[in-house]
């Protein structure tokens, strides 16, 4: 499966040359990053936090600024993250579901990520948010391995242990935390699973004792806990937060915070600029879309599009319908599996749910206070979708027809992304099988004209009232 995903995002990785949507922001940023020559004179963009544009910049480094340079490291982000979901879908399902069906599930999970539309269309530009999803991913999988520290029996000891204050996959899970904020701000959203998670299974650990009290487990676990907590989900994310801006905030790292001209300063002014930004954002964009509306997939995102000798080439950022409308069924089926079972923390349901609602429901919540959100700000979810896919798989696969409903979905899923593959990787179409592939054509704007072919240049205007795909 990490083969499968190296050749659907690594391949032609220079297609298109030149810019793709925001890449004209980080790319260039990174280039400056890197060292240039860019051809700016000062940064195109500071409306994020600097690690995404560092990992963006090594691969100008070691390649050059060329367009496989500035989009290899979120190739490999992209990768990466396919890896640890599978790692991760394993884990959880480990003892819960026999070993073949557990192996079966896991690959099942990585596999559909693999295939995600949205997932691969983002590991082939230079933007931000594919490090933010692997960042997220491997958050949640390191608090799963510090939940499991003491079922797994091992319990080592030396200096990472006394360094990590005995918790070393917390202290990896802080890390991950501070580098998915360091990236964009909403990767800070999953602290509220990975931290809720963390609690609750702290509290249930104490509530096997003989004779719990409410009070009593809550004291116990703060005394044993609290302090590690605090500073591996809390000091440290902080930390790595501020080591990002190391080489980009100019100023005197010694120095009071609030003088002029120091590292801290620098810090704290950028933190302000970022805030007013994304809270004074105003207008309308073609291709914005409300977060409720993700997940049905109301409105893709046209990153590229251009028309030469009769044929189209287009990016389209969308999701796989498929597999998106299935997980959303599927969360529900595994909401009512968790309750029938007694909401155990320990089902692998809990750590999927609670990833989803951590990385999704902020958007639902904030959406009223910002304009212009687009569909690619969910990709920090989409994994945790196919992780729970992966556990219907994984559960299905004890009967005949759950057998065989999943080697249809696997078909499905196979022929509908040989399907949009060009649509992702933008290799030439016909009119004719471009507007195949448009499965919903409601474009009609209010005030604006409709639009018949996709624009990627435009950033201004309503987006369609209806369902729209171009």
């Amino acid at each position: 499966m990490t083969l499968a995903a190296t050749l659907v995002r690594v391949p032609a990785l220079n297609r298109p040359i030149g810019f793709v949507f925001d890449e004209i922001f980080y790319a260039r940023d990174a280039c400056v990053y890197a060292g240039g020559p860019c051809g700016i004179a000062e940064l195109t963009s500071r409306a994020h936090p600097p690690l995404g544009k560092w990992m963006i910049a090594a691969g100008i480094k070691v390649f050059g600024y060329s367009p496989f340079g500035w989009r290899i490291t979120a190739a490999l982000a992209g990768i990466a993250t396919v890896v640890l979901l599978y790692l991760l879908a394993r884990r959880l399902l480990s003892g819960t579901v026999p070993g073949p069906a557990a192996t079966l599930g896991s690959f099942a999970a990585a596999g559909l990520l693999a295939t995600d539309f949205l997932h691969v269309v983002q590991s082939r530009v230079a933007m931000l948010d594919v490090f933010t999803t692997l960042f997220v991913v491997a958050a949640v999988l390191a608090i799963v391995h510090d939940r499991d520290r003491g079922r797994d029996g091992v319990q080592r000891a030396g200096l990472l242990r006394r360094f990590a204050l005995g918790r070393p996959w917390r202290l990896l899970a802080g890390i991950c935390l501070g580098a998915a904020t360091a990236t964009k701000w909403n990767g800070a959203y999953v602290a509220t699973a990975v931290v809720g998670l963390t609690v609750a299974w702290e509290l249930a650990a104490r509530m096997r004792a003989p004779h719990p009290t409410r009070r009593g487990v809550l004291l116990r676990a703060l005394r044993e806990e609290g302090l590690p907590t605090v500073i591996l989900l809390g000091a440290v994310p902080v930390m790595v937060y501020i080591a990002a801006y190391t080489g980009r905030m100019p100023g005197a790292v010694i120095g009071l915070p609030w003088q002029e001209g120091t590292f801290w300063r620098g810090i704290w002014d950028h933190q302000v600029a970022m805030l007013q930004f994304h809270t004074t954002l105003g207008g309308n964009h073609p291709y914005e879309s409300a977060p409720w509306s993700w997940l049905l997939l109301k409105r893709p995102i046209a990153y590229y599009f251009s028309e030469q000798n009769g044929q189209y080439r287009e990016i389209l950022a969308l999701g796989n319908p498929i597999v998106w409308w299935t997980a959303g069924v599927g969360l529900v089926a595994l909401a009512v599996r968790w309750a029938r079972a007694g909401w155990s923390l320990l089902a692998p349901e809990a750590v999927v749910i609670a990833a989803v609602l951590g990385t999704y429901a902020p958007w639902l919540i904030l959406s009223g206070s910002r304009s212009q959100v687009f569909l690619w700000y969910l990709l920090p979810t989409v994994p945790f979708l196919c992780a729970g896919l992966g556990i219907v798989i994984a559960r299905a696969w004890r009967s005949m027809v759950g057998r065989v409903a999943t080697g249809a979905f696997a078909v499905a899923v196979l022929a509908s992304f040989l399907v949009y593959l060009p649509l992702l990787t933008a290799l030439p179409l016909s009119p004719a099988e471009w507007r195949l592939r448009m499965l919903f054509t409601d474009c009609g704007r209010p005030g604006a004209a409709t639009m018949t072919l996709p624009d990627d240049t435009v950033n201004q205007g309503p987006p369609p009232r209806g369902w729209c795909w171009i």
